[in-house]
């Protein structure tokens, strides 16, 4: 059921293949095939991952900075003025002209430039979107079945939160989750070895030590309990209302493309004027998730990222069908959660809460919200800080925020898609 509850939610990375909900490996010595077959793609994926970032990372130095090998984390302390509105523009351009081609390998590419000149995505977009393909190409190499090449699909999708999040166990999650209808055993050998692949991987260039920091999390208390259930509830109706804000936005420019596919270009424009307000908006922005956590932001910078980034992130996403992603989830959710402890703070003053909490609690519940897989948040929010103390209260506040999802678009029962002995068990 979780499944059909998923497909009414912001996916995580667009539709590349069919959606073979009937997926399935009947003998155990065909699984172990497709596992080897898996295992490359998620070895392949891990160094393409690598290879993304160091280049958005390249292209991010060249056009705001003029200089390839300077060390930079954004697009912030640029002296470009008002030229900075068109940066973006001019690497959407490039997007623009590859999304005539039915090549999802182009289309990670494109992204891949347009990150670069500051799309608001994270660098696991066009990751996902080249392991996804990856994953296809190879089955059909293999000579696979469509099920089995929709498999390796999923294994090589998943596997790069294994790689860039260093988070194997909620990429197994999210095959769950969001890809599969029917979960067999030998289905998910494939994905669980293609997520230790990539998890070696992540372990291999940074070792233990979590992709994000948080400092050490006390033992939650009842009141500092429920000020984490409010953000899940506050963050759980923002997050609903942002996916639906997002299948307007991509509904508006699917009628627009029709007309000419230039018109993509206002996304882009959004963008580029969202970040001559702010240019912390623009660009992957992972450097911001440790500085949240952290708590070394400003209440500027936590308006910028949870508005600003929100608005730039949803028309980009929505007029180049990118999906969600996960790291402007995470960073939006994030710095409206901490938003949100600033005004309990102002409120309740006696109330001990921990910033490093309510920033996980947000970029949780955020994710559970809008992508309806709650499972995925809530492992992806431990294994990112390998924090035990924050277990409870990210799970309180991805569970209401989950509910309150389901509660918005359950009012609607026709735009759920699921058979109908699905539907008499819900």
């Amino acid at each position: 059921m979780l499944y059909y509850i998923t497909k009414s939610g912001f996916r995580i990375i667009p539709k590349l293949t069919d959606d073979l909900e009937s997926s399935r490996v009947k003998t155990f010595s065909r699984s172990m095939y497709l596992s080897f077959a898996a295992i490359l793609v998620a070895a392949a994926g891990a160094l393409a991952g690598k290879l993304i970032s160091i280049i958005i990372q390249w292209l991010t130095a060249l056009a705001y900075f003029g200089d390839i090998k300077k060390d930079i984390s954004g697009a912030e302390n640029d002296e470009l003025g008002f030229w900075i509105i068109f940066i973006p523009i001019a690497g959407a351009v490039l997007l623009t002209w590859l999304s005539r081609y039915r090549s999802f390998f182009l289309k990670a590419i494109g992204l891949t430039v347009a990150i670069g000149a500051g799309a608001p995505l994270g660098v696991e977009t066009p990751a996902m979107i080249f392991n996804g393909a990856l994953g296809n190409w190879v089955g059909k190499l293999f000579a696979c079945t469509p099920e089995e090449c929709y498999i390796l699909f999923v294994a090589g999708t998943c596997s790069t939160l294994g790689s860039l999040f260093g988070a194997p166990i909620a990429a197994i999650f999210l095959a769950m989750e969001v890809f599969f209808s029917a979960i067999t055993f030998n289905t998910m050998i494939p994905v669980i070895l293609a997520a230790i692949t990539a998890g070696a991987g992540s372990y291999l260039q940074r070792g233990t030590t979590p992709v994000f920091s948080i400092p050490t999390a006390p033992v939650v208390n009842k009141q500092a309990l429920l000020a984490y259930m409010a953000v899940g509830l506050i963050i759980g109706l923002w997050g609903s209302m942002s996916t639906k804000l997002s299948m307007l936005i991509e509904k508006m420019f699917g009628k627009l493309t029709k007309l000419n596919s230039w018109y993509l270009l206002f996304a882009a424009l959004i963008v580029g004027i969202a970040g001559y307000i702010s240019p912390r908006v623009l660009g992957t922005g992972n450097h911001y998730v440790n500085d949240l956590l952290q708590a070394h932001v400003t209440l500027y910078i936590l308006f910028a990222l949870a508005i600003l980034k929100l608005v730039a992130w949803l028309f980009f996403s929505g007029a180049y069908k990118t999906g969600s992603g996960i790291t402007p989830v995470l960073i939006t959710g994030g710095a409206t959660g901490l938003l949100i402890g600033v005004v309990i703070q102002l409120i309740f003053p006696a109330v001990v809460i921990h910033s490093g909490t309510l920033v996980l609690a947000g970029m949780g519940a955020m994710l559970a919200a809008s992508s309806r897989a709650i499972f995925t948040a809530v492992i992806l929010s431990f294994e990112l800080t390998h924090d035990a103390n924050t277990a409870l209260p990210v799970l309180g506040a991805c569970s209401i925020a989950f509910c309150i999802s389901l509660l918005t678009s359950y009012s609607r029962r026709k735009r759920i898609n699921m058979p109908d002995e699905v539907k008499q068990t819900w």
